[in-house]
């Protein structure tokens, strides 16, 4: 599957909420997410723009694969993404298998959907909070990113890590 996905940066969460409600978007999920990125000794997944995140957002817990980005406007990766029962079983297959960890983060998530389309507002402990929008086609992102009120000039395809070395 393609993901297909832009953010938003420093959003007033409230009014995003607000209108995601009115649009007819059902919350989905809401609670912390701890996220782990693993990588070979020869960091060969990142100098090939790929990467491997195993995730837990309660009681689901997230093993996914994401290709390289594949456009200048949008976050188009290939993702493979499967749930697995155990955090800590997952984590030591993956480190038997050679792989490392090389980040770990975490941060609160509220997720809503409208039919295919997602839209994630994040926030990180040391970070503005921002909206992610995801569909299945790059014609509807844009058509959401201008239905809440915003242009795709204000968005962004950067990775959150992206964004942490911008702010430096």
């Amino acid at each position: 599957m393609k993901e297909i996905e832009v953010k938003i940066l420093n959003i007033d969460t409230k009014k995003i909420r607000n209108q995601l409600k009115l649009l007819g978007a059902k919350k989905v999920f809401s609670g912390e997410i701890q996220a782990l990125s693993f990588d070979f000794e020869n960091l060969e997944l990142k100098q090939a723009g790929k990467s491997l995140r195993l995730r837990k957002m309660g009681d689901k817990v997230e093993f996914c694969f994401k290709g390289r980005n594949e456009s200048k406007i949008f976050k188009a990766k290939e993702e493979i993404e499967v749930n697995t029962s155990d955090f800590a079983k997952t984590r030591k297959i993956l480190e038997n298998l050679g792989l490392n960890q090389i980040k770990e983060y975490h941060k609160c998530r509220e997720s809503y959907q409208l039919g295919k389309v997602k839209f994630e507002l994040d926030t990180y402990p040391d970070f503005p909070a921002f909206l992610e929008i995801e569909a299945p086609s790059e014609e509807e992102v844009k058509e959401w990113v201008l239905k809440l009120n915003y242009t795709m000039e204000q968005t962004t395809n950067l990775t959150m890590g992206e964004l942490r070395c911008q702010k430096k």
